[in-house]
């Protein structure tokens, strides 16, 4: 008789309106992309949460055993790893090209890598056709724009497309498929 493995909770940072929300997240079978990109849910119960100033990240305004995130006012939220920053549909498959990108949020500049099957990048187009909701880089860095020296670094990042504010390609960004990669 096989018994059903139980994930563990996800460990997430959830970012609006200049504070942090961190907590767990009791997601089974699917993941927080998942979640955030599904379109008939409109906020994430957020387990164990505290909440911080993103100025101050040490200093904790409040400790909650459960909470709600509506994904309206999210600006980002941040995962540890990879796995928990991929649909089930890219479980399996990413896509060939990758592009490091830059985009700014309320309070942070982000840069992340995008995976994409656009062989040629362009920000406008991604941002009117290709993009959904959300937007997902891996491997990020979130900068606080009052505080440079803070940053927060995560697996994955989905960052809200609604509060982007700038998007560019970043110049030591060249278009890169996954077998040139291996091969060198």
């Amino acid at each position: 008789m096989s018994e059903k493995v139980k994930r563990a909770p996800a460990i997430v940072d959830f970012f609006s309106r200049g504070y942090r929300i961190s907590g767990s997240l009791q997601v089974r079978d699917r993941s927080l992309a998942d979640l955030i990109y599904d379109q008939t849910i409109g906020f994430i119960v957020v387990r164990k949460a505290y909440l911080s100033p993103i100025v101050d990240p040490a200093k904790i305004s409040a400790y909650y055993t459960t909470a709600v995130m509506t994904k309206g006012n999210l600006d980002f939220a941040l995962t540890r790893t990879e796995e928990e920053g991929l649909r089930r549909d890219q479980r399996y498959t990413l896509s060939h090209y990758r592009y490091r990108l830059s985009l700014t949020v309320p309070f942070f500049e982000i840069q992340g890598t995008l995976h994409t099957s656009t062989r040629v990048f362009d920000p406008r187009v991604y941002l009117s056709q290709e993009a959904s909701h959300f937007i997902t880089l891996f491997d990020v860095t979130a900068w606080c724009t009052f505080q440079p020296e803070l940053s927060y670094k995560g697996g994955a990042a989905l960052i809200a497309r609604s509060k982007v504010s700038f998007l560019g390609e970043r110049l030591d960004s060249r278009p890169s498929q996954a077998n040139d990669q291996q091969q060198s």
